[in-house]
């Protein structure tokens, strides 16, 4: 379990890394291209077609970062009335379900990215974003299910 922890500490140094990169990247793009429109009259395309590529990854990789610090939205208002097993149940549940849900997508997303490079060439290379996410999450959902054995068994 300490290794797959210490991935996961690795990961997350480089998910918050290019979080960082990204959204300077971002405002950079949107800033040449509003101040090349205002002062030039010219919009360069490729950086407008940019803007929600980066939009994509940011929120993907932050939706990443809040499953891994258990911040994304759940749905667990009736389970707070529940015994402690109950709970415990439904959280290896939701685990091994989210996890199987995300190998499936992540195998979708795979297929996606191999068209998305035939049809768009490198431009396409901006779609891995999709197998990436969808492997992390897999991952993410993995850790958690096994952190929640490792807490029951102890």
């Amino acid at each position: 379990m300490n290794v797959i922890k210490n991935i996961d500490f690795v990961l997350v140094r480089l998910e918050k890394s290019a979080i960082i990169f990204i959204f300077g990247c971002l405002i950079a793009t949107i800033f040449v291209n509003i101040l090349a429109r205002n002062l030039f009259q010219v919009s360069f395309k490729v950086l407008f077609e940019l803007a929600p590529v980066m939009v994509l990854w940011l929120s993907l990789l932050g939706a990443s970062l809040a499953l891994r610090s258990e911040r994304h939205i759940k749905l667990e208002l009736i389970l707070r009335f529940c015994p402690k097993w109950v709970q415990q149940w439904a959280f290896w549940i939701t685990s091994l379900f989210g996890m199987v849900v995300m190998v499936i997508l992540f195998l979708a997303a795979i297929s996606f990215f191999k068209e998305e490079l035939t049809i768009f060439g490198a431009w396409g290379w901006f779609s891995l974003i999709s197998p990436f996410f969808f492997g992390l999450m897999t991952f993410r959902y993995l850790i958690r299910f096994l952190s929640a054995f490792t807490r029951h068994n102890q």
